[in-house]
């Protein structure tokens, strides 16, 4: 690598090290948010001409508007926009205070056009996990791996960080349990079902077993082995699509995928909430929308009932 590209990465990093710390020590976030904030102001950082610091002292109203308009240019989600800009407050406050920029810009951070819970669920088209499920190989540890963790996915409705976080102490072998490390350091106890629990006793036992010796579950397969992350995890699933010959998606389209289809099958919206541990009842509500079959089977009562009351 040329030495100014060197001195660039170094440059690039010295800051987004010192906003990840100054979100944990000013802000006291948890370490996986503070990360996911410094990966989405990277690009911002890098995208400043060279040396960085001095960009940052030079920065204006204007060049964040440019910024913000090349990142709506994207095509980005509305929600994925929404949250690219409010870690660029985040980033912009974090520059002013610590005497990197004359004034706090983050002000001029506009808003992104975003209903909460307008969005409609996507669950994967039918064929698409048994694809997934197909395309494994079963005789190596990355098979046994990915198997484990598309059930988790598929069977409990689990989130990347969620999975990324089981530990070995975390499986009711004897009880039929699993406890989940949820959003806000939530611990819950979900039932295991018996093909997940097989899947990931067949994994520790024969992929992950005499390989590695931590607590976490689930390890990466390449040299250097490290537990898998967050990150890991959503590269696994797009991993499997792309071997599978599906079009690429993340863990969360699954997640989508195992709501629906217990809706589909009956369950109550309660219960659904209480598997995909949702602090309010209308978050899960967004789940109902892709429902056509339970919805059309009421069109019928609505024009009756709505009579009946103008009467």
């Amino acid at each position: 690598m040329p030495i100014h590209r060197e001195r660039r990465c170094a440059d690039v990093r010295g800051v987004l090290d010192e906003f990840e710390t100054w979100l944990l020590r000013e802000r006291s976030a948890q370490e996986r948010t503070a990360g996911a904030y410094t990966a989405r102001v990277a690009g911002l950082v890098a995208w400043l001409r060279a040396p960085v610091e001095e960009s940052l002292r030079d920065l204006t109203a204007a060049t964040v508007i440019e910024w913000v308009n090349l990142e709506a240019e994207r095509g980005l989600k509305a929600s994925t926009l929404g949250k690219q800009l409010v870690m660029l407050r985040s980033f912009l406050q974090f520059c002013h205070r610590s005497g990197r920029t004359g004034q706090d810009l983050s002000g001029v951070v506009p808003h992104a056009a975003a209903w909460r819970l307008s969005s409609i669920p996507e669950p994967v088209p039918a064929g698409t996990l048994e694809a997934l499920f197909d395309s494994l190989d079963l005789r190596s540890p990355k098979g046994l791996r990915d198997r484990a963790i598309l059930l988790l996915l598929t069977g409990l409705g689990l989130r990347a960080c969620e999975i990324a976080a089981v530990r070995l102490d975390d499986i009711g072998w004897r009880t039929g349990s699993l406890r989940i490390r949820g959003k806000g350091d939530r611990l819950d106890e979900l039932p295991l079902p018996d093909e997940v629990g097989q899947a990931l006793e067949d994994y520790v036992l024969h992929g992950r077993g005499g390989r590695v010796e931590g607590e976490e579950v689930f390890w990466t397969v390449i040299d250097p082995v490290q537990p898998l992350s967050a990150n890991g995890v959503c590269g696994t699933v797009r991993q499997i699509c792309i071997h599978a010959g599906v079009t690429k998606f993340g863990p969360h389209r699954l997640r989508q995928t195992f709501a629906t289809g217990m809706l589909a099958s009956g369950a109550t919206l309660e219960e659904v909430q209480g598997l995909l541990r949702h602090a309010h009842l209308r978050t899960t509500a967004i789940y109902t929308k892709v429902d056509k079959t339970r919805l059309t089977r009421l069109v019928p009562e609505w024009p009756a009932a709505a009579s009946g009351r103008w009467a």
